[in-house]
């Protein structure tokens, strides 16, 4: 192509430096010595080549100027000439650019007291609105020394004392301390463990009923007439169970004993007699706990009206720009706002002989719930305001994050014994994800009401477990109207 790599379109937001300039001087000084010798030589092309073979002009491109003809050199040298006029507007426009950045140039010399793990140490740092905090901050720490010698500030971010990322000039108003902080990774639920919960600063409070409920819109803490059934109807549900059903060698006798028993008949007590088996016979059928939770949901009224009970509803868990999942055992949804309301994690016999707590899955599946409805509230919002947003709910604008602090309801289920949550979402738990920071301040979760939980074999036990699900069905109800 005629004009090499310094054609028009390449020259638009190019930095032009006087290399870019004297190159193409260079080639329209050979394109003009290579045009004279049509006039020394235009008759007689074999003199015109030895005349080239004689002369010892250094000039770049000369040779392969010298097989173009006559017309093609003409029409190069007007190119070149346009671009050498483009190429000093260019120049003139950059320079003035700079000099209007130069009365603009502020500076800013401040004492900030850094923390990088244990190390904590007042630096003296001069901030430039032309430079980002991050890379000055990064000098000064390093041109003081504060860092063992090939230690690097490479998988750490800079935040303020809120966790508040330090991304531009006036993100450092006021500030007298900054943390550097170890990036945290980014995981879906099923793979947090106490680390992420530690990262996160979560603290769990055992509490009594009415401070588990605070954040509710409960009046009462009466157990529904539907409880007061369901707790009537299992009232000799105890350990025994199994037996209950195998009382009688005769298989035709135990069926008879089964089939005029309620009890023996409700699904619920079914599922657990599954359940109880599997650890000897049916290793494998973890669905007999899924079964169990989903009948007991049922029976209290979570799939009544506008709720549902969706098992296994894949929900995005956001950190910042990054997007992972969150997949429950059980999520309560409202049908009509498609906001979701509660979670259940359970886990069966070879789960809990493994030791698998899923105590930080549950918390990582209420903060992707608290994430999502922040979402549908936003999308009803701009519905009036006309603001778009994906096809999930989430903000289109990257640079909008969650802030909203939210009380999502868990329950943690080990084949019968129940564990219930009161996961709050704060914006110390907000902020740590958006910026893959560990988060600076404690978020306290409520527990009721303690860590053994409550074993629904146990009668007076199983009462306590039906009454909070009572509850929670009433708060989930309540939650989806508003």
């Amino acid at each position: 192509m005629i004009g090499g790599r310094y054609g028009p379109s390449a020259l638009v937001g190019a930095e032009i430096t006087m290399t870019t300039i004297q190159d193409v001087e260079l080639k329209i000084k050979a394109v003009e010595f290579a045009l004279g010798t049509f006039a020394d030589h235009r008759n007689d092309e074999e003199a015109r080549q030895a005349y080239l073979r004689s002369d010892f002009n250094p000039l770049p491109h000369l040779k392969t100027y010298f097989s173009y003809s006559e017309n093609a050199l003409v029409n190069l040298l007007e190119q070149l000439q346009g671009e050498i006029w483009q190429l000093r507007q260019l120049q003139s426009q950059q320079l003035q650019l700079q000099l209007e950045l130069q009365k603009q140039f502020k500076t800013a010399a401040t004492t900030v007291r850094i923390c990088i793990g244990d190390i904590v140490q007042d630096v003296r740092i001069t901030f430039s609105n032309l430079k980002a905090p991050l890379d000055t901050v990064k000098e000064a720490v390093l041109g003081q020394g504060l860092l063992k010698r090939g230690k690097s500030l490479d998988s750490y971010t800079l935040v303020t004392i809120k966790s508040a990322l330090v991304a531009n000039f006036a993100a450092l108003e006021g500030e007298k301390m900054l943390l550097f902080q170890q990036k945290t990774v980014p995981l879906s639920s099923h793979e947090w463990t106490d680390v992420q919960l530690d990262q996160l600063k979560v603290r769990f409070r055992d509490v009594d009923l009415g401070t588990f409920f605070s954040d509710s819109a409960l009046t009462s803490l009466q157990m529904s007439e539907r409880g007061e059934a369901l707790a009537e109807l299992l009232a000799e549900l105890d350990k025994t169970l199994d037996q209950k059903y195998t009382s009688s060698p005769d298989v035709d006798a135990s069926d008879a004993i089964c089939t005029i028993s309620p009890m023996l008949q409700n699904p619920i007590c079914k599922a657990l007699f599954a359940a109880k088996k599997c650890k000897y016979e049916y290793k494998s059928h973890e669905s007999f706990v899924d079964d169990f939770v989903k009948h007991l949901l049922n029976a209290m009224g979570f799939n009544d009206g506008r709720l549902y009970a969706a098992p296994q509803l894949r929900i995005n868990l956001h950190f910042g720009e990054t997007v992972k999942s969150a997949t429950a055992d059980v999520t309560v949804i409202d049908l009509l706002s498609y906001a979701s309301i509660g979670v259940v994690e359970d886990k069966y016999w070879r789960e809990m002989m493994m030791f698998k707590d899923s105590t930080a899955q549950l918390v990582a599946e209420g903060i992707a719930i608290a994430q999502y409805n922040e979402a549908v509230r936003g999308q009803k919002r701009d519905a009036v305001k006309g603001q778009k947003r994906d096809a999930e709910g989430n903000p289109k604008a990257a640079s909008e994050s969650f802030t909203c602090s939210e009380t999502v309801y868990g329950i943690r289920v080990t084949l019968s014994r129940f564990h219930f949550y009161a996961i709050r979402v704060s914006p110390q738990i907000h902020g740590a994800l958006q910026h893959h920071v560990i988060a600076t301040e404690p978020t306290i979760i409520y527990r009721y009401k303690s860590d053994d939980g409550l074993d629904f074999m146990v009668k007076k036990e199983r009462d306590e477990i039906i009454l909070m699900v009572s509850l929670l069905q009433e708060v989930a109800k309540k939650t989806g109207e508003t």
